[in-house]
């Protein structure tokens, strides 16, 4: 009997179902010990059924990480795309990815923190291509904050041109600790008030684009 049809929504719907629920099973039991067979009876489907939306294990996590990605990417350029003044902009999607962080433990736990495949151990395997759409993913959500910091270079706003690359990095690599150590809940543990040492940090990220570059030290990084 032919398979009946199903309209687009629909088949959406069920690899959202699948998503979801993969996402779930790789954080109670690992990516290398997660299974189709154990993901069909989570689901209440057969594998079969499974294999009819998805190829792989591979395919569904790295269609976790795209659909991360893309959600962060959205995030960030929606808290900026209304701020004509590229500081505000540049706030914005700081406090941007700390909420998106925050509200997606699992999403980016991950996308960023789990003990997962990454992009080159796909190298020349037939899903390469969907893992180096992943990868790029990534690298365009990572890549919003830089385009508001070049902004602000262009403008002489505080950061010299050579210094962009380097501040883009010291804000991800500063948010992405703050989300991993309070989705872990390790800064309740050391603070009593987690809130204010967050929005502190936040400040002192911004503290280099509200003061003009000092022109003696161009070329170096602080």
């Amino acid at each position: 009997m032919a398979r009946k049809t199903r309209s687009p929504e629909v088949v959406e719907k069920i690899k959202d179902n699948i998503i979801g629920e993969a996402m779930k099973l790789i954080l109670d039991v690992g990516f290398n010990n997660m299974s189709i067979r154990k993901l069909a009876r989570r689901l209440g489907m057969s594998p079969t059924n499974i294999y009819y939306y998805y190829s792989s294990q591979d395919e569904i996590y790295l269609n976790i990480q795209i659909k991360g990605f893309k959600a962060l990417q959205a995030s960030l350029e929606n808290a900026s795309c209304s701020q004509k003044d590229p500081i505000t902009a540049l706030e914005k999607i700081i406090w941007a990815y700390l909420e998106f962080g925050f509200n997606n433990p699992d999403y980016y736990q991950i996308m960023l923190n789990s003990d997962t495949p990454r992009y080159l151990e796909y190298r020349g395997e037939k899903i390469e291509p969907i893992a180096f759409r992943a990868k790029q993913m990534a690298i365009d959500a990572i890549a919003v904050p830089l385009k508001i910091i070049k902004r602000i270079c262009d403008q002489n706003l505080g950061v010299p041109k050579e210094d962009a690359g380097f501040r883009a990095y010291q804000i991800w690599i500063t948010l992405h600790g703050m989300v991993t150590l309070n989705n872990r809940n390790i800064l309740e543990e050391l603070e009593e008030v987690p809130e204010i040492l967050i929005k502190r940090m936040c400040e002192d990220l911004m503290l280099p684009f509200l003061q003009k570059p000092d022109p003696s030290k161009r070329g170096k990084t602080q």
